[in-house]
């Protein structure tokens, strides 16, 4: 089994003492910044190399910091600052001459099994470009990948029923959507033809009532003689036009027809 690390904490940093001005109003405290946590595990490697030649096959990891140390190199990888400056999600991977150590930092604000994945996702990567310097017990790297897997897929698999639950869900919601869409569509077309079939009704009903209401024009003519006799023989044309729902010309041009018609004659 790989040599787990104890978890602890990030190193506290000793915060600076405020201080009030004579008569000036007392300063709000200083928002805290959560500290990381911090663990880690071991595995058995042997370098078989030099250093130097640890240090050429790194070169492409040109956003590490490396140190060298006594007998080895420490590999820095800091992914996130606080606000401060300060390392705040970071790994540090110890490359020993008989070992390979790595120490990690999470936050409240991210999974620890997922952190978990993407330091082991980093470490991996690393060993691939340490096969021909380091010689590497498989055996306990393997055990180190399936305790950190078994601990996520815990994890998901918990979450898996709720998940599949919201999913049948929807899913049946789904269902009854289409379902009601597709009554709804057939009604619409039901409702789209009745009002094709209505708005002809209204059209046949509006022809039929302008033709009833349409007079003629010995109708008229005779109207407008009765009107004449009933006004002393006088017309007012826009009084008799919207009483008997016409034009004024067409009543001009029907005045005009009687006098030549001989039915109406012009004063003097």
């Amino acid at each position: 089994m790989a040599d787990p690390i104890p978890k602890a904490t990030a190193p506290k940093a000793a915060a600076p003492k405020a201080t009030v001005a004579p008569g000036a109003a007392p300063q709000q405290p200083m928002s805290t910044i959560t500290e990381p946590f911090v663990e880690g595990f071991r595995i058995e490697a042997k370098r078989i190399k030099d250093i130097s030649d640890v240090l050429t096959v790194l070169a492409p990891l040109q956003f590490l910091e490396i140190a060298e140390t006594k007998d080895g190199l420490v590999l820095i990888n800091v992914e996130r600052r606080d606000i401060q400056k300060n390392p705040y999600l970071f790994s540090i991977t110890y490359l020993n001459p008989d070992s390979i150590e790595i120490v990690y930092s999470y936050v409240p604000d991210i999974s620890p099994k997922r952190r978990r994945l993407e330091v082991l996702r980093y470490l991996l990567n690393v060993l691939t470009l340490l096969e021909n310097v380091y010689f590497i017990n498989h055996g306990q790297l393997f055990q180190v990948i399936d305790g950190i897997a078994s601990r996520f897929f815990e994890y998901t698999s918990s979450s898996y029923d709720e998940v599949f639950s919201k999913y049948d869900a929807l899913k049946e919601e789904t269902e009854r959507l289409r379902k009601s869409i597709s009554e709804l569509a057939s009604a619409n077309e039901k409702l789209s033809k009745t009002n094709i079939e209505m708005k002809g009704r209204e059209t046949d009903m509006l022809l039929r009532i302008k033709e009833l209401e349409m007079v003629s024009d010995e109708v008229l003519m005779s109207r407008i003689q009765a009107w004449l006799t009933e006004h002393n023989y006088e017309i007012n044309i826009a009084d008799f036009a919207r009483i008997n729902r016409v034009s004024e010309q067409r009543v001009e041009e029907l005045l005009n027809r009687m006098v030549r018609e001989g039915y109406l004659s012009q004063r003097e």
